[in-house]
């Protein structure tokens, strides 16, 4: 009996493996709750969880097919939600009554539609046939048990033990394993009753024919239910430890003596492996002498081995005989204080689970389905002495007294629980540090030798064993969720005692990534150089075991009288070459059946002393014999990722995004970990179903492309972090050049307080120009270099504090780790790539600034100086570089390194941001409607705005906006005003702001436009106010035409020497400010444009010629009628905006030597759009009587004031200004022509340079 065990037990094992698996491919439908329920196992927040993530839709952004999954998610819903509608409680109570009934009333709890009821039948089959084959499983394998506990049981001193035979051992006590679980997790749906009675009501509705609407007839579930598989659902029932706690007290013979014995005979080995700390000490993992190439031959690596294994032997032995836990001994001590261990004192059953206890509150059935141990195990003990069937030695132990009211059980278990939850947390993680230690060496001694691959081995298993064996402890106790009740917490046990202990199962997720990691890249290497142990392994065999397993048989011969039987059961053994194994061909190795078999007889035969070192010298052998023949299922065993994926929330998101930012290295290896199972290079254990492997695979996939986001997002993060950093470096740099030589700067300033202004700012712009030294870090930020507008105030450096600075470095450090250790496959480069590429697009337009709530185009403004953000741009370039590396070059013939591909894309990204030929700003007149109202631009559709479009929005805006004269604000005063001298736009009094116009729009600024958007974007923006311009140009002209009547009479009265007629006429005009307000935004903008034009690729240096005047032209030619008018028309409007209240809004800023252009913006746009002075009488005479005029009441409402005074407050020289302008060009005119070909409109460039003001003041 026992050398067949050896063939079945394995088929067994096998068998419930493949059970477990398809029952836990129906969890998402069996899990239907029911009222009144109580749900035993894992936690309702998990169940939920699983349950909404199966039934989810897949979204459509992922790169693989999705069609297939969504139907299936699609038909499991529609099932699911039929399983909802049915009364399951009430089918489960008539699977359990078996009463008669109507079918009526059977079908009244059943779905009417023939779709649902076909959907329901399928699963309910599918069901059916499951549990019968678990009913079939669940005989074989107690028959097989049974018949051997009742061989094994039949002498005392024939006992199988861990030692006589290990496989034997292993296999029995796995198959009792299996046992316990195929049960716990089978029972733990309740729905499987009410399934089963569904099933049999209608496989007989469709086997008889009835329809739905039979009244009359009974159904009898009797003569229609498989009573093997109903009986074997009643047994198990909601106790199935209960149930087979009472089959081994009433239907084997010794009541589980042989099988405790055979758990306990693990005990000294276990305990002499589970303190890593103190193997350490003993030098267990000796890696020094490894260095050297010695062999792992400790004692103690096999057992590290099964540590794991046996925690789960004892645990189902105890669950399954509990009242063999104090058997035969009556001297044992209490429960809470357990004996000493020692080799002198006994060791019993209690002991093992004890130890075992005290260092876990969960044991896993299957996936990640837990349940709490301490509530089994109270239950089991309590069961245990509560039955009447306990034998007399079994029932009056000392420690729980002669009655149940008299036994401790509760104080004890109380007490055991506590010191689980106090202790097994800490100890763990403990045990983690021990872990991590370890296996970051053995992956540094194969890194730095991968040829001790061979010798180190035992110790590389053993390691990887340990690591997976806390990280599934750590999975299993990991608190996912703080707002339920923990499946840690036994339930005899106050709540308050876990609230204490909480942290200490908490916050392991960068020791769990850590160790995961290492083991991924241990794993890796002994796979890439598992070549090295064949040939070391096939040396060890032939040279050193096969020698010394035949010098032991040889002296076995001598020392035993009866050598007959044992020279035909071992000869065999003798010869060495039998252990050679054939490397070319598949591995076998047939003389490791033979021995297992043989020592299957000499368990049952009397012990010899030298049988045990034969065993323990053949069993070395075996091991050897494996690492040659199964090395690769040796490795898939001890370093095992697919609880990972049961536990990938805990693995792949909360423990992922935590270390996502601190340690970049641990969270590639859990990506590539997920990837290897999604490609197959790792087993995904525990699933056998086709559809829902299909169905793992698919969510993987989603799962891994979340990760491969999350990390690229961290890409972006650190990127952006050292572009702080390098910003803050680089402006503490310049502060610093600042201040090396602020004397003789100040020595060389000799003149008045408005030039020591000037220079000090061309001083300061010139250290701040960016320079090899300031260049040298590179990066952007929204970090810039400010300019004070007073010359006076003092530049104070604002330095990065130090832990900030620490924070930066720091990301540095992260995203350069994140890249070494990123295999940098196509996908995850392109999406690096590309995730580059967007941020650089998004730090680009960002230098232009929307401030608008409900319109995305208002409040625009530039995030820094030109200057500076073509500072930035170098700095974003280098960055980069430094980053990823590389700056274009090949790697070899068809591969660019990740750095040229990234500065390529950015190349490319900063050419089409400065290309105007793809602008998608209005260039006619809905441009103009645009300044007036903001245009309804969508946020998709304004993302799309390049950094040219932008800008000449931003220019757009500075001439419409902020310095557009508002007549309905009268004496308000523009933000910005038109420095005519200064060549560019500075702020009016009182105003303040972050930045200066002057920093977009004085030469030196428009200089670093060329360099940031190049010649082209600059002709893109130029041509943009252009267009402005010319719209502007048309409502004028449109304004115009609606004045018709009353600006001819106007013209008539102008000839006239009576001047009552003209102001009467005067008067009439109702738009006579909005014409002079649209002379005025004309000048600006053509000022404007004339200083972008000084700055494009073209030979003429009059903007207005180039690109205003030839528009204009092609407007006029197209109605010579309106064409005349205009011409007719234009000198008067201008004649009548001498009279508007815009002429009196002129204010003259001595501070920065500006002038408010309401004159000057309109003596521009009338020295553009007018004939010559000269050429019109009417103009001519308007203009010296405004200027007499105006002189006049100047001179009067000036006498007596100071200087100082006359500045302070509103002057009228700017007019004066404006009138001299038109005067003095008149007189040097000399009566002859002037301006272009178009004859009637003067486009001189001379006009707009303020002769006057060089001598005014």
């Amino acid at each position: 009996m026992v050398s067949v065990l050896l063939d079945e037990l394995p088929c067994l094992i096998d068998e419930a493996d493949e059970l477990m698996a398809l029952l836990s491919s129906h969890k998402t439908l069996l899990k239907t709750r029911l009222k009144g329920a109580k749900v035993s196992f894992s936690t309702e927040k998990e169940e939920s969880t699983e349950s909404s993530e199966d039934l989810k839709q897949p979204s459509s952004g992922h790169s693989f097919s999705l069609t297939p999954s969504t139907e299936r998610s699609s038909s499991m819903t529609n099932t699911r939600q039929t399983l909802d509608d049915v009364d399951i409680k009430f089918f489960s109570r008539q699977y359990l009554t078996m009463q008669s009934i109507s079918f009526e009333k059977m079908n009244a709890n059943l779905p009417a539609g023939d779709l649902d009821r076909k959907a329901l039948y399928n699963t309910a089959a599918s069901i059916y046939h499951l549990m019968k084959r678990l009913h079939h499983w669940q005989q074989a394998a107690w028959e097989s048990l049974t018949t051997f506990f009742a061989d094994n049981s039949s002498s005392d001193s024939c006992l199988l033990t861990f030692d006589s035979h290990p496989e034997l051992t292993r296999l029995v006590l796995a198959t009792v394993t299996k046992y316990v679980r195929v049960n716990l997790l089978w029972t733990s749906f309740n729905t499987i009753p009410g399934l089963l009675a569904i099933y049999s009501f209608l496989h007989h509705v469709q086997t008889v024919g009835l329809d739905n609407g039979t009244t009359n007839a009974v159904y009898t579930p009797l003569e229609h239910t498989d009573h093997g598989v109903r009986e074997f659902v009643l047994h198990f029932g909601t106790a199935p430890m209960l149930a087979i706690q009472s089959d081994f007290q009433v239907q084997v013979t010794d009541k589980g003596t042989s099988l405790a014995a055979l758990a306990l005979s693990c005990f000294e080995r276990y305990e002499a492996c589970r303190d890593l700390a103190k193997l350490r000490h003993q030098g267990v993992f000796d890696l020094e002498s490894l260095v050297s190439g010695a062999y792992a031959s400790h004692p103690s690596l096999p057992d590290l081995l099964n540590a794991a294994d046996v925690v789960d032997w004892v645990i189902c032995v105890v669950l399954c005989v509990p009242h063999q836990l104090y058997a035969g001994d009556s001297r044992a001590a209490s429960m809470s204080t357990p004996p000493p261990l020692s080799a002198n004192s006994p060791s019993f059953l209690w002991d093992f689970m004890d130890m075992i206890a005290r260092d876990r509150l969960v044991f896993t059935i299957h996936r990640n389905h837990v349940v709490n141990l301490h509530d089994l195990l109270y239950q089991q003990v309590t069961s245990s002495l509560s039955t009447s069937v306990l034998s007399p030695e079994t029932s009056s132990l000392p420690s729980f007294g002669n009655s149940r009211s008299s036994l401790p059980l509760k104080k004890s278990m109380n007490a055991l629980s506590k010191y689980a939850l106090r202790n097994c947390g800490v100890n763990h993680r403990q045990r983690r540090e021990v872990a991590i230690w370890l296996t970051h060496n053995c992956v540094q001694l194969m890194q730095h030798n991968p040829g001790l691959a061979a010798p180190s081995f035992p110790l590389f298993l053993a390691t990887l064993a340990i690591a997976r064996d806390e990280v599934e402890w750590a999975m299993c106790h990991g608190i996912r969720n703080l707002n339920t009740k923990s499946p840690l917490l036994p339930s005899h046990i106050k709540a308050k005692h876990w609230q204490r202990v909480q942290s200490s199962f908490s916050g392991a997720e960068r020791e769990i990534a850590d160790l995961l990691t290492h083991c991924h890249h241990l794993r890796r290497l002994l796979e890439e150089h598992s070549h090295f142990l064949a040939e070391y392994y096939q040396t060890f065999l032939i040279n050193g075991d096969a020698d010394g397993i035949a010098y032991t048989i040889q002296e076995l011969f001598y020392a035993n009288d009866s050598a007959s039987e044992l020279e035909s059961l071992l000869e065999g053994f003798l010869d060495n070459e039998r252990y050679r194994i054939n490397t070319s061909s598949s591995h076998r190795a047939t003389w490791v059946r033979e021995w297992r078999q043989a020592n299957a007889h000499f368990v049952t035969q009397t012990q010899l002393p030298l049988l045990d070192v034969l065993r323990d010298r053949m069993e070395c052998a075996v091991r050897h014999t494996q690492y040659i023949c199964v090395s690769s299922q040796l490795i898939e065993q001890t370093a095992s990722f697919s609880k990972c994926w049961w536990f990938r929330d805990l693995i792949f998101e909360q423990c992922f995004e935590q270390i996502l930012a601190t340690t970049p290295s641990s969270a590639v290896g859990l990506l590539q970990i997920l990837s290897s199972l999604v490609e197959g290079n790792y087993v995904l254990d525990e699933l056998v179903d086709a559809e829902e492997v299909t169905q793992q695979s698919e969510r993987m996939v989603q799962r891994l492309d979340r990760m491969r986001t999350s990390l690229v997002d961290q890409v972006e993060l650190g990127l952006v972090a050292v572009v702080k950093r390098d910003i803050s470096l680089q402006r503490d740099e310049s502060f610093a050049l600042l201040e090396e030589k602020p004397e003789p700067v100040k020595n060389k300033v000799t003149a008045s307080n408005r030039r020591l202004s000037s220079f000090s700012r061309a001083q300061s712009s010139q250290l701040l120009r960016p320079g090899n030294t300031e260049l040298r870090l590179a990066s952007p930020t929204a970090s810039v270099i400010t300019r004070k507008t007073d010359s006076n105030s003092k530049i104070i450096a604002v330095s990065a504090k130090p832990e900030q600075i620490h924070d930066e470095e720091h990301s540095l450090r992260l995203v350069r780790a994140l890249l070494d250790h990123t295999g940098l496959e196509s996908t995850m480069r392109d999406a690096i790539v590309s995730r580059v590429r967007s941020c650089f697009v998004r730090y680009v337009r960002g230098f232009v600034t929307f401030s608008g709530s409900f319109k995305p185009t208002d409040g625009v403004a530039l995030r820094c100086s030109v200057r500076d953000a073509c500072v930035q741009i170098r700095c974003f370039f280098r960055a980069t570089q430094r980053l990823f590396g590389g700056s274009g070059e090949v790697k070899d013939t068809c591969e660019v390194s990740l750095g040229g591909s990234v500065q390529v894309v950015l190349t490319k990204v900063l050419a089409g941001e400065c290309s105007g030929s793809t602008s998608i700003l209005p260039q006619d007149k809905k441009l103009l409607e645009w300044t007036i109202e903001s245009p309804l631009v969508s946020e998709k559709e304004f993302e799309q705005w390049s950094l040219v479009d932008r800008l000449s929005w931003l220019y757009v805006s500075l001439v419409t906006r902020k310095c557009h004269p508002s007549p309905s604000t009268a004496g308000s005063t523009p933000p910005v005003l038109a420095a005519v001298r200064k060549r560019c736009f500075v702020f009016a009094p009182g105003v303040s702001s972050e930045l200066d116009p002057r920093d977009y729009t004085d030469p030196e600024a428009l200089q670093h436009l060329v360099t940031l958007i190049g010649s082209n974007g600059v002709e893109t923006v130029s041509s943009t106010i252009a267009n402005l311009v010319v719209a502007q140009t048309l409502k004028l002209r449109t304004s115009i035409e609606a004045e018709h009547a009353v600006l001819a009479f106007l013209d008539m009265a102008m000839g006239n020497s009576s001047n009552a007629d003209f102001v009467f006429a005067t008067a009439q005009v109702r738009a006579l400010d909005d014409i002079a307000t649209q002379l005025v935004q004309i000048g600006t903008a053509a000022f404007l444009l004339q200083l972008l034009h000084d700055y494009t690729p073209h030979d003429a240096s009059d903007a207005w010629e180039v690109r205003v005047a030839p528009q204009l032209l092609r407007e006029l030619q197209q109605d010579p009628d309106r064409r005349a008018t205009w011409a007719r028309l234009l000198p008067v409007a201008c004649c009548s905006g001498f009279h508007s209240s815009v002429w009196k809004q002129t204010t003259y800023v001595s501070s920065v030597e500006a002038t408010d252009t309401n004159a000057h913006m309109m003596g521009l746009a009338m020295a553009r759009l007018l004939p010559s002075p000269h050429s019109s009488q009417a103009m001519h005479r308007c203009a010296v009587a405004a200027l007499k005029r105006t002189a006049a009441d100047t001179a009067h409402a000036h006498a007596g004031r100071s200087k100082q005074q006359l500045e302070a407050r509103v002057s009228t020289r700017p007019l004066l200004e404006a009138l001299e302008l038109l005067v003095t060009t008149a007189a040097s005119g000399g009566g002859e022509a002037q301006g272009s070909v178009l004859g009637e409109l003067e486009l001189s460039l001379e006009h707009l340079l303020p002769h006057a003001m060089l001598v005014l003041h």
